[in-house]
């Protein structure tokens, strides 16, 4: 029972909050506001029979708008926000036309703004088996939010997990909200700003003759669309990695073998002397496809003093 008065002579006009819980595994339960210099009677009884048991009083921090949980993440960091409670936070943030809905409560988490872009990728997940997990992005956090003011909403049941990979521009912050869809309960948000290999920024070998290089783990899902053209099939629209082969001062005959490790993907293997979204037939060397776990190859000659671009993408869908 929790109410701002005790006496015989309670009714429901003076009790705040009044549950029963079952058993072992079945607490009684409340989160309230507690007013400012107001005082609150917590009584604990048993139902009929006396009995003993336990109280636990906390209050916890509030990652809410105007209090959020600050996280700082660069290029080629990544940051793991654990053991998350909605039900110990309030709703902070919310809006009229959302579905799912935002009336939840949340945990409201702002990614700090950094002087250089960035590629974010988000992921949270529910660990309430009976909870799905709700992700917000926007560059705002209120009671008033709209389709316009919100970057990026999505609902995962039980245990999928919500994600987003997106552009954080220069010298702005975000917030990224947690909650989950109907009632309160658990979850993690996973943040990274993976390293870009891209056209600007590839990743760079050397390989003279009677080297090998194995470039691994390769994940274009934490990667940009930074080489692209009009006249390909199959297309070059997908988010790729780039490789840089450096020159040599002879030429090399060059054997290169990409494979996809994403069962449900086909690897794309492009071979060009430029990297740019304006290719075309005359500027790439080499396009190949293959399916599933088939390798995309080519042999070619390295001329002298000329450095090559390798560029690896899965047909449709990001992958491994």
């Amino acid at each position: 029972v929790i109410s701002q008065q005790c006496s015989t002579n309670q009714t429901t006009d003076t009790v705040d909050y009044l549950s029963v819980g079952g058993g072992f595994n079945d607490p009684a339960q409340n989160t309230f506001i507690a007013a400012a210099n107001t005082a609150y009677y917590i009584i604990y009884e048993t139902e009929e029979d006396c009995g003993y048991g336990e109280v636990t009083i906390e209050a916890p921090v509030q990652y809410s708008c105007s209090s959020p949980y600050t996280v700082s993440v660069e290029i080629g960091d990544s940051v793991n926000v654990d053991d998350i409670d909605t039900c110990k936070q309030g709703n902070s943030n919310d809006g009229l036309d959302f579905e799912p809905s935002l009336n939840s409560r949340d945990y409201v988490i702002l990614l700090e703004s950094s002087s250089v872009a960035r590629q974010i990728f988000v992921s949270s997940e529910s660990t309430s088996s009976d909870s799905d997990s709700v992700l917000i992005i926007s560059q705002q956090c209120s009671m008033n939010q709209t389709s316009d003011t919100v970057e990026y909403v999505s609902e995962e049941g039980g245990y999928n997990p919500a994600q987003n990979t997106f552009i954080a521009a220069a010298n702005t912050s975000y917030y990224i909200i947690y909650e989950t869809e109907g009632r309160c309960g658990s979850g993690v948000v996973t943040i990274e700003s993976p390293e870009q290999y891209s056209c600007s920024s590839p990743y760079t070998v050397s390989v003279e003759n009677g080297d090998t290089a194995v470039v691994k783990d390769i994940d274009t899902c934490e990667q940009d669309n930074s080489n692209d053209g009009l006249d390909f099939e199959p297309g070059l629209g997908s988010r790729d990695f780039v490789i840089l082969l450096e020159r040599s001062s002879v030429a090399r005959q060059i054997f290169v073998s990409s494979e996809s490790t994403s069962s449900d993907s086909d690897s794309v293997l492009i071979i060009s002397q430029q990297c740019s979204m304006n290719q075309t037939s005359d500027t790439v060397e080499y396009v190949s496809e293959e399916g599933g776990y088939n390798p995309a190859q080519n042999t070619f000659i390295a001329a002298a003093n000329t450095s090559y671009y390798i560029i690896y993408e899965t047909d449709g869908e990001c992958g491994s």
